[in-house]
């Protein structure tokens, strides 16, 4: 999809036209950099929950001074 919409600018000539040269290792190439920052976000959002749960926790055990 992002070859097709941002690369080829919707145009199905050029798309095809991609297919040509090392297409394979291209298209790899970029859905895996997408998969990574999908799961960079991910593993940032669940320690900032973790972060924020555990604080949480620990002001619930704290006696008020």
């Amino acid at each position: 999809m992002f070859l097709y919409f941002y690369v080829s600018d919707s145009k199905a000539d050029t798309f095809l036209s991609l297919n040509d040269n090392g297409s394979f290792i291209m298209t790899w190439a970029i859905g895996y950099e997408i998969l990574a920052v999908i799961a960079l976000i991910w593993i940032a959002k669940s320690a900032i929950m973790f972060s924020l749960s555990a604080r949480d926790k620990t002001r619930k055990f704290q006696r008020p001074v």
